[in-house]
This record gives structure tokens, sequence and C-alpha cells, in this order.
């Protein structure tokens, strides 16, 4: 498929964000909503999910880079179950906290997950492919923990974790985004800023280093940029998976593979996906809802089984 030109693709995605806001603020349970209603619950959630969905979206795709394997996503390497286990044993011990703690612990734990991962990788050898199974060696041993803690959790606590890991996007005010901005916001920031260090990251360390790229000093703070957004997010909603998997490569085949389009091109791509796929949480199962994990796990475990089978086949583009 031939990427779409620069105007094309822009007034697209940002058509399809348009329509997947509106539709957002429009939809659900209440068929004829007050202004209240939207204010104060509707729009805090799409801003949550907007928020969401970009920064899991860019942070697949600075995964999948510096890897330069495309299933490399914050859930494959571990990272999630690294913030997933910070979260959870927060809710254990005490689930009345500020949605700003479960972030910082999010982050923290995403970062000592990622921390790990590099570790064993590097103790292994190195490698992009001991670095997918040292994330895949953090991601069991997170999630075996996270069981553990379910196990031994009272039964009023065990239904918020277990609720928490099907992801939530439900927010009765503006406090979750707000929080989120500055996780968001802080990791976007590096990641735009080296746009094209990741073109020379992706085409090899020896290449880009050739090129004058600090390559350990870039990949670390490029790493961290990933490992604090998703962890952010994995704070605030909970677990969704899959969309750094089916957003980049979406994105790819619109706006082709120079990360200068590409980075924004995926959070725009990521804005929509997780937006339009509340909107199916609220409606399908309607007056209940059916967690945001749950749907996005349906969608991704199809496109997951269709890579593999693509590249089973020798056919990698």
């Amino acid at each position: 498929m031939k990427p779409l030109s620069r105007p094309g693709l822009w007034l697209l995605l940002t058509a399809l964000l348009l329509a997947g806001a509106a539709l957002s603020l429009a939809v659900g349970p209440v068929r004829d909503p007050s202004g209240w209603l939207i204010l104060r619950l509707r729009l805090p959630r799409v801003a949550l999910a907007m928020l969401a969905g970009s920064s899991l979206a860019v942070s697949g795709c600075v995964l999948q880079s510096l890897l330069r394997n495309e299933l490399a996503t914050p859930y494959t390497l571990g990272i999630s179950a690294g913030a997933g286990l910070a979260a959870g044993t927060l809710i254990l011990l005490q689930s009345a906290l500020p949605g700003i703690v479960f972030m910082i612990a999010g982050s923290a734990g995403a970062l000592v997950a990622a921390a790990a991962v590099w570790g064993l990788a590097r103790a292994g050898g190195g490698g992009d492919v001991r670095i997918l199974l040292a994330g895949s060696t953090v991601n069991l041993v997170g999630a075996s923990l996270l069981m553990l803690i379910e196990f031994y959790s009272p039964s009023s606590r065990l239904v918020e974790i277990v609720r928490w890991m099907m992801g939530d996007l439900s927010a009765v005010d503006a406090t979750a985004p707000l929080f989120l901005v500055p996780f968001v916001l802080a990791g976007m920031i590096v990641v735009a800023l080296r746009t094209g260090t990741l073109n020379q990251l992706s085409m090899g360390d020896e290449l880009a280093a050739t090129r004058g790229v600090r390559v350990s000093l870039e990949s670390n703070l490029l790493l961290a940029a990933a490992s604090l957004m998703a962890g952010g997010v994995v704070g605030a909603v909970g677990p969704v998976g899959f969309v750094g998997l089916i957003v980049p490569h979406a994105m790819r085949r619109l706006a082709g593979s120079d990360y200068r389009i590409l980075v924004p091109a995926s959070a725009m791509g990521g804005m929509i996906l997780l937006l339009l796929a509340d909107v199916i949480s609220r409606v399908v199962a309607s007056p209940a809802e059916i967690p945001i994990g749950v749907v996005m796990s349906l969608a991704g475990g199809p496109f997951f089984l269709a890579l593999l089978l693509r590249d089973a086949r020798g056919g990698r583009p």
C-alpha cells in the first residue's frame, strides 16, 4: 500500500479523530445526555482515552524502532507488567489513594522493569532477540507476582484489582486526565525531539554510531520515555494491551517509515483507536459496560496472530 500524501494523511486522521471524539461524547447508556453529564463524565473520559491511546501508541512505535522488531510493545517487553505489579500492590495495601500516586507507582514499576530487561539482555550478551526474551521473562515474573498478590488479597480488594486489570476509562471529573498530562507530556517531548535519531537507530546501532548518534545514551533516553508514558497510562487506567502493536503497523502503511511523520501519526492513531474501542465497550452491552482491556484484547489477539502467521510465511514487509 502506497503511503498517503502528508496533507491527505493529516486530513484523514483529523477527521477520524473529530468523529471519534464526537461519537464518544454522544454515545452511552443515556441517549439524551444533559450538558452536565457531557462536561463532567464524558468529556474527561474522552480526554483520558486520547492521552492513554497516544501514549501507548507512541511507546510501541519507539520500542519497535529501538529493537527493530515489529512485535515489540510495552507488554511484550514486560514494561506494563512492572507497572501493573506496582499499582496492584498499592491497591492491596490501600486503595483509597489519589490517582497521581498510582500513576507515579506505575511509572516507577515500568522503569524498574525496563532496567531489568536491559540488564538481563546485556548480561546475556545483548542483541534484540535477547531483549525480547528478557522482556518475556520479566513479563511472566511480574504477572506471577501479581497473581500471588491476588491470591492473598481479601475479597473486596481482589475485586478492585481484577477490575483494574481489565482496564477502565471511567472518570468522574477531570482529575485523572490532568494527573496523566505530565507523564504524557514529558515522554512525548523526549520522543518528539529525537524522531531523527529514531530514523537512524531503526537502521542499526553500528550505522547510527557512524553517523554521530550516541547510541547507548539515546537508546536509554528513548526507553525511559516509552516506559514513563506506558507506566503512567497503566497506573491511570490499568493494562490496555495491543494499542502499541496495532497502531504503529497501521500508521506505517498510511504514513511510511519516516519517524518524523510516523510518531505524530501514531499518536493520533492511538487516540482514534482507543476512542472507538471505548464507544464499543459502552454500546455492546448497554447499559452495562465491557472493560476496555477486554475490547482491545479481542481486537488485538487476531491482529497479533496474523503478524505471526505472516512472518512464518516470509511475508515481512
